[in-house]
This record gives C-alpha cells, sequence and structure tokens, in this order.
C-alpha cells in the first residue's frame, strides 16, 4: 500500500479522475470568461450601474447557491466540477445564448425571440452542461436526482448573475426608478427564476441516470427539458401582458412551482439519507466500519459534531481526513445500493475497492492526527448510540 499524499488525506480514484478530465472544460471556461467580460462591458453605457449590479446580483445569487449546498451534504460533489457548471452558466453558456439570440432576432422578431427562441436556447445552452457531466470519469460523479438539481441549479445560477448584472446595469440608463424596480423583480421576488427551470433538465437527467436502461433514459431528460422551456417561456411571455401579468403567473405558476420543487428536493434528500442507512449494516457487517463510526454516520448532525470534536483534538488535517473518511463511506454506500438495482458502473468492483481502500486510508490519517495530539487537548464528545438495528426498525 503506498504512502499518504502530502496533503494529509487520500481521494478516491474517481475524484482523482474527476479532477484530470475537468482541464478540457476549464480551457473552454476560461474562453467563455473573456467574451463574456466583454460582451458586458461593451453592453454597459453607465458604469455606475455596473458598480452597482455586480454586488447586487452577487449577494442574491450567494444565498440560491447556499441552498443548493444544503441540498448536497450527502453526498457532496467535487468543488471543481461545482465551480465549473457556475462559470459554464456564466460564460458559455451565456456567451451563445447571446449569440443566437442576437441571430434569430433578425428573423423572427424581438417578441418571438423572448417568448419562444429564448427559452429553448438559453436552456439548452444550460442544459448542456448536464450532457458534459455524463461524459468520461465525470459520469461517475452524476448518480442521481439531487446530482441533477444541483448542477443545474449551479449551472442556472452562473447563467442569472451575468444576465442581473446586466439588466440592472442597463436599467441605470432609464433613471434610478427604473434601475429600483428591475433590481425588486429579478433579485427580490425572482432570484430563483432561472435555476428553477434548469432544475426541471436536471430533474429529468438525474431520473434517467438512477433507473436500469429503458424508455425513461431517453423520455425523462426530453420531458424535463421540454418543461423548463415552456416554464421559462411562459414567465417571459408574461411581461407581454405589464406588471399584471407579470404578478398573476409569479403567484398563480412559479410561486407554487418553486414550493414544489422545494418538496421534491427534499424527499429526494431524505431518499438519499435512507440509502445511506440501508447500507451501513452491511458496511459494519463486513468491518469496513465499525458500530460507532456508522451510529456517527447515520445523520448529518452527527457527522458535524464529529467533525467538529475532531478539529478541535487533531485541526484542519484531521478534519480533512474525516470527511474524506464520510464522503468515501457516502459514496460506497451509494455504489452498493446502484449495484443492487442493476445500474452500477462497468468498473463498479474496482470503484468499489478503491472507496474501501479510500475508508481504511483515511481513518488510520484522522486517528494519526488524534494520537500526535497532546493530552490536553479537549476530549471528544459522547459518541451516539451504535447502529446496531437495520433502518426500518428505527424511529
Amino acid at each position: 500500500m503506498t504512502a499518504l499524499p502530502p496533503s494529509g488525506y487520500y481521494q478516491p480514484w474517481l475524484r482523482r479522475q474527476a479532477r484530470a478530465t475537468g482541464a478540457p472544460i476549464a480551457v473552454l471556461v476560461a474562453l467563455g470568461v473573456l467574451a463574456a467580460a466583454f460582451a458586458l462591458i461593451a453592453g454597459v453605457s453607465d458604469p455606475v450601474g455596473l458598480i452597482v449590479a455586480v454586488p447586487c446580483s452577487a449577494v442574491a445569487m450567494a444565498i440560491v447557491l447556499a441552498c443548493y449546498l444544503w441540498l448536497d451534504r450527502w453526498e457532496p460533489e467535487p468543488r471543481r466540477l461545482l465551480l465549473l457548471a457556475f462559470l459554464w452558466g456564466a460564460t458559455v453558456a451565456v456567451v451563445v445564448s447571446l449569440a443566437l439570440e442576437l441571430a434569430t432576432s433578425e428573423v423572427l422578431g424581438r417578441g418571438l425571440v423572448l417568448t419562444v427562441a429564448a427559452p429553448a436556447i438559453e436552456e439548452a445552452t444550460k442544459g448542456a452542461f448536464l450532457i458534459v457531466m455524463l461524459t468520461g470519469a465525470r459520469r461517475r460523479e452524476f448518480d442521481g436526482v439531487i446530482d441533477g438539481l444541483v448542477y443545474a441549479g449551479f449551472t442556472a445560477v452562473g447563467f442569472a448573475f451575468i444576465e442581473d448584472i446586466g439588466y440592472i446595469a442597463q436599467s441605470f440608463g432609464q433613471g434610478t426608478d427604473s434601475a429600483v424596480v428591475t433590481i425588486v423583480l429579478r433579485l427580490v421576488l425572482a432570484p430563483f427564476a432561472h435555476p428553477l427551470f434548469t432544475s426541471l433538465t436536471g430533474i429529468g437527467v438525474g431520473l434517467a441516470v438512477s433507473r436500469p436502461r429503458g424508455a425513461i433514459t431517453w423520455y425523462a431528460p426530453l420531458i424535463g427539458f421540454l418543461a423548463a422551456v415552456g416554464l421559462h417561456a411562459l414567465w417571459n411571455g408574461s411581461t407581454n401582458f405589464g406588471l399584471v401579468g407579470y404578478l398573476l403567473v409569479y403567484l398563480l405558476v412559479m410561486v407554487p412551482a418553486f414550493v414544489l420543487a422545494i418538496f421534491w428536493a427534499r424527499h429526494q434528500r431524505r431518499r438519499e439519507r435512507d440509502v445511506v442507512l440501508r447500507q451501513l449494516p452491511a458496511m459494519v457487517y463486513y468491518r469496513w466500519i465499525t458500530p460507532m463510526e456508522a451510529g456517527w454516520l447515520g445523520s448529518i448532525a452527527a457527522r458535524r459534531a464529529w467533525t467538529k470534536a475532531v478539529a478541535q483534538r487533531s485541526g484542519k488535517s484531521g478534519a480533512q481526513a474525516l470527511k474524506a473518511f464520510q464522503n468515501a463511506a457516502t459514496e460506497l454506500a451509494f455504489l452498493r445500493d446502484r449495484v443492487e438495482r442493476n445500474i452500477g458502473p462497468p468498473d463498479a468492483y474496482y470503484l468499489h475497492a478503491e472507496l474501501v481502500d479510500a475508508l481504511a486510508r483515511n481513518r488510520a490519517q484522522a486517528q494519526n492526527t488524534l494520537a500526535q495530539n497532546p493530552s490536553s487537548a479537549p476530549p471528544l464528545r459522547p459518541m451516539p448510540p451504535a447502529y446496531a438495528t437495520p433502518p426500518s426498525h428505527r424511529r
């Protein structure tokens, strides 16, 4: 067995591969950054508007991103891929959408582009990142509805961040009152609009990858995309009927759709928890984890308390090793669940062995850091009860 890397914690092969295969996307995104920055600056006549728009949009989008990060706590996605998703939406999707909408406006006119072409173009360019996630080693990081929601959400937030900056900055040229109305409509009432649209595509792709191959593999993403385009078109079209039409669509369609999306996301998050709980007894049986470790792994609150206690004793390195241990345990539970449902990847055997090895390595690293601490360090908090009964018998 090779030595631990200098970083102090061990990442499974699939995470290292996901980092390596992200490089081509990063180059594409870097080019998109330059193009998006040029288009944004060139389209703004009042620099004051740009100065105000950037922090306002950043605050609103940060709140939306925090919601997606909360949703992604059971099996956190690699931060590099989440950053790439955000940058894809803020650069590649924005630039391609702008170019296609300008081209189609010459043929269809501004009204049809706003209500028909723009929703289809924008949802396609944002949803394209989900297709990218299904290629290469990145595919191993995409295994369910929650992943679809998170990657779709981050991509859409990136898109909305740039779009909101553009609209708000341009509104300053029409007076302060217009700027205030634009800020309220886009950042206060509907900061979730673009994430909500693209999340429908994410749900469709997530359902497709979490089911055995069949008709749903093709129908679910298509239905999700069409639903995203339809809701987006309805939202854009509401502006043709003035403020009253906008508010009616907002209250009767957007708010209920947003509430339904929240309940759906919470349901899927509970399903992720149940997957982990179902797999913990087998992981204890095969001695990959101990009963007390299973007790800590059974809830987000217990994991957080465990990590905090280890951080107090052994600092950042120990906490990183423990988080890597927790992530490996979760990914192992998800992998075993997918294999049991006959949708496991072709190299499931090797990934399984890699994750079991990651558990042992990160446990050893966390324990080593604890052993090196002075005896005067604060004691660990009492551990929760050992995981002794199947999840179906627990209240």
